[in-house]
């Protein structure tokens, strides 16, 4: 957060939604003249699209803070907001994405549409009133009204300090989506299927057509890590659904799931192994 913070300075106005986290960040984002702070325990893009709502501002950009703009682009969004046609809604911002550290240029990384390898584009910037998320769950894209277009210069997300960073988040994400699945749309021998074919789809997707081949080694982590939160989706929800059968309760999940959000994505050992 003190690095994103410290990029945003060619920001009129930020605005910070925090669940309530207990790390220094609200601490942090007061200290900071032109900083909003909000706190909210909604999902994570409820949050987001509260957020967007309570901008004041004409153009809005949405980062994570593990996201950092370069100065570059601080000044490009400057530029072409500035010249920005009225039919214009938005823009593409190519990123950078570091796993362990590492740029990642192909697999998850790799887009067609860019000029540069390993720089993948996202829809982030758009104008006031135009963008928001229409989905619940923790992964989704952005939604804007409108012709959008294309910037040159670039954000670094530094989404994962090591795979079990990555293990980490990405248990607490398909968590998060598993506890506000609708039961009744839920077909427990298709998410079985899906549990054992959609993981090798997904790595040989990553793999081979987004070259994932080209990263070495590295490579073959990057897309076999999100061939296992595929397989942790479909694993999860097939769990819930057979749940109600074998007559496991709502309250012994979630309160599991309470557990599970309160400790395994903090840097501390797990305290059900301590002695």
């Amino acid at each position: 957060m003190r690095r994103t913070l410290a990029a945003l300075e060619f920001a009129d106005e930020i605005v910070v939604i925090d669940m309530f986290s207990t790390d220094g960040t609200a601490e942090l984002v007061r200290a900071n003249s032109k900083a909003r702070l909000i706190q909210r325990n909604g999902y994570i893009y409820e949050n987001v699209n509260h957020g967007f709502g309570v901008a004041t501002g004409d153009w809005v950009m949405r980062l994570d803070s593990d996201e950092v703009p370069t100065a570059e682009l601080g000044r490009e969004i400057r530029e072409r907001i500035a010249s920005a046609p009225p039919d214009l809604a938005g823009f593409y911002i190519p990123n950078r994405t570091y796993f362990s550290k590492r740029w990642v240029r192909y697999g998850p990384a790799y887009d067609e549409r860019s000029p540069v390898v390993g720089e993948r584009y996202r829809l982030c910037l758009f104008r006031n009133g135009t963008g928001r998320f229409d989905s619940e769950l923790e992964h989704s894209d952005l939604t804007v009204r409108g012709r959008c277009e294309y910037l040159t210069h670039r954000y670094d997300h530094y989404s994962v300090r090591s795979l079990s960073h990555y293990v980490a988040k990405q248990n607490y994400y398909t968590d998060m989506n598993v506890e506000r699945m609708e039961l009744d749309s839920c077909d427990a021998r298709r998410e079985a299927l899906a549990m054992l074919w959609g993981p090798i789809k997904e790595f040989l997707v990553f793999y081979l057509k987004r070259k994932g081949y080209k990263d070495g080694a590295f490579g073959i982590m990057t897309c076999g890590a999100y061939a296992m939160l595929r397989f942790l989706t479909h694993a999860k929800r097939w769990e819930r659904a057979t749940a109600i059968r074998s007559d496991i309760a709502d309250d012994d999940r979630r309160a599991m799931l309470e557990y599970v959000t309160a400790s395994h994505l903090s840097e501390r050992s797990d305290p059900l192994t301590q002695h």
